[in-house]
């Protein structure tokens, strides 16, 4: 029975990933990649300010050929870097 349950578990979890990347969208525009400008440059942290701007970057690249999914991959790891 705990199997089933975990199984279940694992199942929704799955199906629920690419909806929730689908809801981070909007990090994919000039907007956000404005803000996300100005935050990092306030960043004190030398080590994750180096790493958020390459991840930013790499944000930006993705979203100026339209690869949204690598674009939101990207803007995940400048926002850990970033903690938050």
């Amino acid at each position: 029975m705990r199997k089933v349950f975990l199984l279940v578990a694992l199942g929704a979890m799955m199906n629920l990933a690419p909806a929730y990347g689908q809801g981070n969208k909007d990090w994919c525009t000039d907007a956000h990649m404005t803000q996300m400008d100005a935050q990092v440059a306030k960043m004190t942290d030398a080590t994750k300010k180096k790493s958020a701007m390459g991840h930013l970057q790499a944000s930006k690249d993705a979203m100026n050929k339209g690869d949204t999914a690598g674009c939101i991959k990207h803007m995940e790891a400048a926002h850990k870097d970033m903690g938050m």
